[in-house]
């Protein structure tokens, strides 16, 4: 198909030179006809020499340069595919020599957005490690005054704090993916467990229960640290967002070759409106706009790592019912 559009579009191109060979045959042999009186048969045997000229000419154009023409009309993301091997003109060479200063200059800019990006994580991560110092101060300090009437609110906001710079350096680990990805066989009991007691103290200090529902045989394919994130991430917004005295349940059940993790809490839940918009990065739905730790980060570091992992995620949830988020493995 590509090839048909390339030459309607030569011959688009050629139609300026056929209608100006033919408007000057017509001219010179019309003028020859009149001054001299040449025969009919004289016209169409030159006639015939022209256009047999005008044939070959534009046959050896079109297999120097219709290479040229049917690169116009490529669509490919990678660059080298719209390199020209073996060039047969000039044309095809000036234009080896375009797409070779375009290549240098990509690699070029490639190169510093790369160094820029370096540059701005590393003063990420040495701002976050420099705030994590001051507020591991101010977290000590006020264990120590535990009788003050603003305790709670002061350890709240702390709290908040270390969560959400623990959430900006979860981002920008994100790019590492592809370099620190490595599969292999998980027992889900296992990092549940780990995850749950990773996150005792909010349980404890939440007053919410953990309740964990998973075979000790039920196994996966995956990345364990950033399955590790994505559960963290998940109880993490179920404690939030769940009511004093209520429990997270942590289940997973095995239908033939797929494995369902599901996280499911008791608490505010998500109006059905926001549903299709809770893992975009930033946004916070009706009822999450009422709870100041609400980012809009999390679900979408959740949304990303799954995509990478090669896994599914399904949210089911009702207003004041609850909310289950489930993870599909496919072993």
């Amino acid at each position: 198909m590509r090839n048909k559009k390339a030459f309607k579009i030569f011959i688009i191109d050629n139609v300026p030179l056929l209608l100006t060979i033919l408007l000057t045959h017509v001219l010179f042999f019309g003028a020859l006809f009149y001054i001299k009186g040449i025969w009919i048969g004289e016209i169409f045997y030159f006639s015939f020499l022209v256009f047999s000229m005008m044939i070959i000419h534009l046959s050896i154009r079109y297999y120097k340069n219709i290479r040229v023409y049917d690169k116009f009309l490529l669509k490919s993301e990678i660059i080298d595919d719209y390199w020209i091997r073996e060039p047969r003109s000039t044309l095809e060479k000036i234009y080896n020599l375009m797409i070779n200063e375009f290549i240098l200059n990509n690699g070029n800019r490639e190169t510093e957005i790369k160094h820029d990006r370096k540059l701005q994580k590393i003063m990420i991560y040495r701002f976050i490690h420099q705030m994590k110092t001051p507020l591991s101060v101010l977290k000590l300090i006020c264990e120590n005054h535990r009788g003050l009437d603003d305790y709670k609110k002061i350890k709240r906001n702390l709290d908040t704090i270390q969560y959400n710079l623990n959430q900006i350096v979860d981002i920008y680990r994100l790019e590492d993916f592809k370099s620190d990805f490595v599969s292999e066989k998980i027992l889900l009991i296992n990092i549940c467990k780990d995850n749950i007691n990773s996150l005792k103290d909010y349980f404890i200090a939440s007053h919410i229960y953990p309740k964990l529902d998973i075979d000790d045989s039920i196994y996966v394919y995956t990345d364990s640290k950033w399955l590790k994130l994505m559960i963290h991430q998940l109880l993490t917004n179920a404690i939030k967002y769940s009511y004093y005295g209520q429990t997270v349940t942590i289940k997973a059940i095995k239908i033939e070759n797929e494995v369902q993790l599901s996280i499911i809490d008791e608490g505010i839940g998500i109006e059905n409106a926001d549903l299709k918009n809770v893992f975009e990065l930033f946004y916070v739905g009706k009822n999450g706009r009422n709870n100041a730790d609400s980012s809009g980060i999390g679900l979408y570091i959740v949304k990303r790592i799954s995509d990478y992992l090669g896994h599914d995620l399904d949210i089911k949830s009702k207003v004041n019912k609850g909310t289950c988020i489930t993870i599909k493995f496919y072993n």
